[in-house]
């Protein structure tokens, strides 16, 4: 008896999982893999926000040793 139930909770274990995955896979969208990182919009769009925040901390840090 004790057999059966649990074989009875994988195969429900089973199923859930199932489902989990195709409800995962019908609610993905075609932007979900947009932020690729081999893409070279992306590498341009975070180099750009890279220099723009080095350039920003180094702005701050002279402006304050100028000041102090």
């Amino acid at each position: 008896m004790n057999q059966d139930n649990q074989n009875n909770e994988l195969e429900v274990n089973k199923k859930n999982r199932e489902d989990y995955e195709q409800l995962m896979k019908d609610s993905s969208t075609n932007l979900d893999g947009f932020w690729d990182s081999n893409n070279l919009f992306v590498k341009i769009f975070l180099l750009v926000l890279l220099v723009i925040i080095v350039g920003g901390s180094f702005f701050v840090f002279f402006k304050y040793f100028i000041n102090k």
